[in-house]
């Protein structure tokens, strides 16, 4: 196997892998970068020469998905291998992105946006093969031949890790994974076999695991802290991303509101997050991969939020918990403005729910002391930080000791890394040199091929 990082940095970004095994090439995933617009965003696509032979999707969170529709105009006749599920999510978020593409270049006159219309979007519609779990999908032109196989990779609902043999060569792709159940996906269920190749997902490399951390306990203390600003008469956002995560926090929520430990608010949601209840809920009933009814907003009797914003800076007009996108609090999102209402005010709080990148607007406010100025540019705001903040570690990635006791289990002859910060890779780089010895650990170039 020949595989080239297509990502434009050794980062979370534009995730997207060239793959040749032989004469026969495919492309794992195809992202956007999240902090870039237009061209910046996608990935090195121009490094890819001649025909492809077959796209894989992980799963359908943007830096995975985004630039597909980009991938598929250059490549039309190409075949999109993913998951049930994701079959159902995919052309709602690409539509979506589209969307915000326009916006984007109506603030700030890219003409590069959007990158991709409807049109493109149908494309890749129509290309998409649902592959069931675990049952091997073969792919050959020209005498050269691999077996695909798909498995619950736990991140999201519909997302896969998958197993690629070729040439009685095993090479089995993480994508992300998460190890732990959550309330809409099951734990990854992943093969534990020896490998010759593992590519593997690093997120969390730079995160020191919390003694005595359990999915559960950080659950409780998310509620009780929930409560403990409801019952004072303050507002709580829950910043999370629409797809996967506002869907999780949702059920956290109506297990404990039937379960009468949660205080008597009401619930605020808004955006794209509500639109995704509905594809959860047919994915639920069509596919055994997600664990989700949109019956939970009626329990709940969640809220639309007002499309007339509250005054920046002045308190919310309803205290009670709001629940919105987007989860890294980026700029121009539901989230972004309802914190210009909420963070000048000692009796709110902001609690994060997962990942958060530090250069974001969020991971800003996450490491800002109180008393700190956090600057609203687009509303001609600055507010003053008197409002709680905290992060609870409810991430859909796994630990980084989750991924090295894996990578020890499969005991592949070489590790490639992937998605993952500089400071996460140089972790689990040298963790996994000290561990296994006899496995060569690679943090790809981007661009650069990998003979393997």
């Amino acid at each position: 196997m020949r595989l080239t990082d297509l990502n434009s940095g050794r980062e979370i970004g534009a995730n997207c892998l060239l793959l040749e095994f032989g004469g026969l090439r495919i492309v794992l995933d195809c992202g956007m970068h999240p902090k870039h617009e237009g061209k910046p965003s996608l990935p090195k696509l121009d490094l890819i020469q001649g025909s492809i032979d077959g796209v894989i999707l992980t799963h359908c969170h943007l830096d995975h998905l985004g630039s597909l529709p980009v991938l598929l105009r250059q490549h039309p006749g190409s075949r999109v291998y993913t998951s049930a599920a994701s079959a159902l999510f995919a052309r709602r978020l690409l539509s979506n992105s589209i969307q915000v593409m326009k916006r984007q270049r109506e603030e700030n006159g890219n003409q590069d946006l959007p990158m991709y219309v409807e049109q493109d979007v149908e494309r890749v519609e129509n290309a998409l093969a649902a592959v069931p779990l675990a049952n091997p999908r073969k792919i050959g032109r020209g005498g050269e031949e691999i077996s695909l196989s798909f498995h619950l990779a736990g991140h999201v609902a519909g997302a896969v890790g998958c197993m690629i043999e070729h040439r009685k060569k095993r090479h089995f792709f993480t994508g992300d994974v998460h190890f732990q159940a959550q309330r809409t996906v099951g734990a990854a269920a992943f093969p534990r076999e020896p490998v010759d190749t593992l590519v593997m997902e690093c997120t969390r490399g730079a995160t020191a695991s919390i003694p005595g951390f359990t999915r559960a306990k950080e659950e409780a203390r998310l509620i009780k802290a929930i409560n403990r600003v409801a019952d004072a008469g303050g507002s709580i956002l829950l910043p999370a991303f629409a797809f996967g995560r506002m869907q999780e926090i949702l059920k956290l929520l109506d297990e404990t509101a039937a379960a009468g430990n949660l205080a008597d608010v009401p619930i605020f949601c808004s955006g794209l997050g509500m639109d995704l209840c509905n594809y959860l809920d047919e994915a639920s009933k069509k596919t055994k991969q997600v664990n989700f009814s949109r019956k939970i907003l009626q329990e709940l009797n969640v809220l639309p939020l007002s499309r007339r914003y509250v005054q920046p800076g002045k308190n919310m007009s309803e205290p009670g918990i709001y629940v919105l996108s987007s989860g890294m609090l980026v700029e121009k999102t539901p989230a972004w403005r309802v914190a210009a209402n909420i963070l000048d005010h000692k009796e709110n709080a902001v609690f994060f729910v997962g990942y958060c990148d530090p250069d974001t607007p969020g991971g800003e406010l996450i490491g800002m002391a109180p008393g700190g100025e956090f600057k609203f540019k687009g509303l001609d705001h600055t507010s003053t930080l008197r409002a709680e903040v905290e992060r609870f570690h409810l991430s859909g990635h796994a630990d980084r000791e989750e991924l090295i006791d894996f990578a020890q289990a499969l005991a592949p002859k070489d590790i490639i890394l992937t998605h993952g910060d500089p400071p996460a890779r140089a972790w689990m780089k040298e963790t996994l040199s000290k561990l296994m010895p006899a496995t060569r650990i690679h943090d790809p170039e981007p661009g650069v091929a990998i003979e393997l």
